[in-house]
């Protein structure tokens, strides 16, 4: 048989002719039923870290393999970057003297129930007075956890070179 013969059997009217049936809209026609946001939209819910962000700091443990305790590629021991969205509130509920604090990481996981957290923070004091900052910040991150998810567990602030504080959240 050659391409210009007919195979025999019926295959369909031609796709550019008119069967009478409904076909649907057109897919350029809005049906009225609701579509969801744009993807380019912000929907004003909490979307997740930014997953494109690099911050030069330990990203914790590895995402790809099994986890020591069970936890899994996204299980409750993985470090999740929180920074943009403790940013915001850290900016909304700082003291006016702590203006020149500023927050430049935060991670946070989960070992079973209970919470560790990694804030590392720039500041133009040493010794005491970074440590005074470093309290400051901790109350407001304190305050953020209990008021937005209602968890527990131990934080350690730091400067990009040392440690300041540990304590209990």
């Amino acid at each position: 048989m050659t391409t210009d013969e007919g195979p025999g059997g019926y295959a369909g009217p031609p796709t550019d002719e008119d069967t009478g049936a409904p076909a649907g809209p057109p897919t350029d026609e809005d049906t009225g039923a609701p579509a969801g946001p744009p993807t380019d939209q912000e929907t004003g819910a909490y979307a997740g870290p930014p997953t494109d962000g690099e911050t030069g700091a330990d990203a914790g443990p590895p995402t790809d393999g099994e986890m020591a305790n069970g936890g899994g590629p996204c299980g409750p021991a993985d470090w999740f970057d929180m920074t943009r969205d403790f940013r915001v509130y850290h900016q909304g509920h700082r003291a006016a003297r702590d203006a020149d604090v500023a927050v430049t990481e935060t991670r946070v996981r989960k070992v079973r129930s209970v919470g560790e957290a990694r804030i590392t923070f720039s500041t133009r004091q040493v010794g005491k007075g970074a440590a005074e900052d470093a309290r400051a910040i901790a109350a407001v991150f304190t305050r953020w956890r209990r008021e937005v998810y209602g968890d527990h567990g131990t934080l350690t602030l730091r400067t990009a070179d040392y440690d300041v504080i540990t304590e209990q959240w």
